[in-house]
């Protein structure tokens, strides 16, 4: 019970004087985080113009400087110019008004890295410049929030009108309902958000900031966290029904349009599970589930296009025994694929399983060519290759629809042309397995030779739908 008493610390630390509220555990967790901090550079704003790290921000300000949550919005680059030689100078806009101000601060570790906030530590007397700017912002998104608020309304008064009037397919139109006010609870929620944080100007107490650090190595290993940091952004932890809800809002749903999620389990397995974002003919956002089923090439998809809520959570469970998830273990949330292969990486390069002593294991090679191989091969296979089995889809289709073109390039063909660059798993006299990853861009040469761009994901449907037809006439041709 003691523990849960606040109370008042002091201390010095590397010359730099600090005053602290709290309990013995919050006090205990912000002292270990300040003590990592002095050391840690962010390599990715090392370089910006203005950019300090967290030591010199800490002289300036005399102890812990006060912390600000900018929207991301405002550190999104364009082009503001040409250098001499036509490379295109790109900043954000919150690059270019701290240049035009001479501001310092320093970008702190994001530890809630799936919100739409930047926590950035400030000198005291820039505060008001800094805040000037994000009123300005904020003032914007909250009436985005506001305008879409009312499309949401628009959209779900129609649509009850047209299910009270049993006009078109009513099982379809009751769907859409659960996705459309689903989508405008979810908004709601982000324009709370707005408005509170407005209301604070957006100010972010240290341990608060800290607070946000559940689920990340922040809470129990706060070097190793900054070290994630610099590797692949920090990334959080949840159980899969924390993490694996339908989301209806556009504005929660990461620029890149997919998440990966990641177990490992006792035995150092690492699970994955791809969720992708997609749009029904109506807008409407869903997520669809993919999975590399274990010994086979084969992907089982699940999609929660339609489902409330509710709905989800009782078809949830099947998805996590088909991906190989335990469903109170922690799981690692990554926006992308290029964070997703870091993660992976970071975690071989930190929390490998090291050999029991005396049980070292020497490999003799032919050469050290061979070594170099099959070490190379070893390691592709741990910190990426391994992993790039959930990113295909492979798709069977008649062994004549593969050729290659004049410059021997192998290409599949469809009724849209010839896709060039394709990749083949296997293939007999009969049929073929062709490797397609369904979020690439693949050329196609069409019959009267001009070319256009294809979806993997337009190719995989294209492709099975041909497959079909294909089989429907042999089996009517045996009749």
């Amino acid at each position: 019970m003691a523990d849960e008493i606040a109370q008042v610390v002091e201390m010095e630390y590397k010359g730099v004087y600090y005053a602290f509220k709290g309990t013995k555990e919050s006090i205990a967790a912000i002292v270990s985080a300040i003590k990592a901090l002095m050391e840690w550079k962010h390599e990715k704003y090392l370089n910006k113009p203005g950019n300090c790290d967290w030591k010199k921000m800490q002289e300036i300000s005399k102890g812990t400087p006060p912390l600000l949550e900018f929207p991301k919005e405002m550190f999104e680059e364009k082009m503001v110019g040409r250098e001499k030689d036509g490379t295109p100078i790109m900043k954000s806009d919150f690059d270019l008004y701290c240049e035009k101000y001479d501001l310092r601060y320093c970008i702190m570790p994001d530890l809630n890295p799936n919100d739409d906030y930047i926590p950035v530590a400030v000198p005291a007397q820039d505060m008001g410049i800094h805040q000037e700017q994000i009123k300005a912002v904020m003032n914007r998104r909250i009436q985005s929030e506001e305008n879409k608020d009312k499309e949401y309304d628009a959209k779900i008064a129609e649509l009850k009108e047209r299910i009270k009037n049993a006009e078109g397919d009513m099982a379809a139109a009751q769907e859409e309902l659960k996705m459309l006010e689903l989508g405008k609870s979810q908004n709601q929620e982000l324009l709370v958000e707005s408005k509170e944080k407005l209301e604070k100007d957006n100010v972010l107490d240290f341990a608060e900031y800290l607070r946000q650090g559940k689920g990340t190595l922040m809470e129990t290993d706060p070097t190793m966290a900054l070290t994630q940091e610099n590797v692949c952004g920090i990334v959080k932890e949840f159980t899969p029904y924390e993490c694996m809800f339908p989301i209806r809002d556009e504005s929660l749903v990461p620029d890149s349009k997919e998440i990966y999620y990641t177990q490992r389990t006792s035995d150092d397995k690492i699970h994955v599970i791809k969720r992708r974002f997609l749009e029904d003919e109506h807008g409407n956002i869903y997520s669809e589930y993919c999975i590399r089923m274990q010994g086979s090439s084969d992907i089982k998809r699940f999609d929660d296009k339609g489902k409330s809520k509710e709905e989800w959570e009782k078809e949830l469970p099947k998805v996590l025994e088909a991906g190989g998830f335990i469903n109170d273990e922690p799981t690692a949330v990554s926006s992308s694929e290029e964070r997703f292969l870091k993660y992976q990486e970071f975690l071989e390069r930190n929390f490998s399983k090291a050999p029991d002593e005396g049980q070292e294991k020497t490999e003799v090679y032919s050469s050290e060519e061979a070594k170099e191989f099959v070490e190379g091969y070893a390691k592709e296979k741990e910190m990426g290759q391994v992993y790039e089995e959930s990113l295909y889809t492979t798709v069977a289709v008649p062994a004549s629809k593969i050729m290659a073109d004049g410059e021997q390039v192998v290409c599949m063909e469809l009724t849209e042309g010839l896709v060039k660059g394709v990749m083949v798993e296997s293939m007999d006299d009969i049929s073929a397995r062709v490797f397609v990853k369904e979020d690439a861009v693949y050329s196609v040469v069409k019959p009267d030779g001009q070319t256009k761009e294809m979806t993997g994901t337009d190719i995989v449907a294209e492709a099975t739908k041909s497959a079909k037809e294909e089989l429907a006439k042999a089996i009517a041709k045996g009749r």
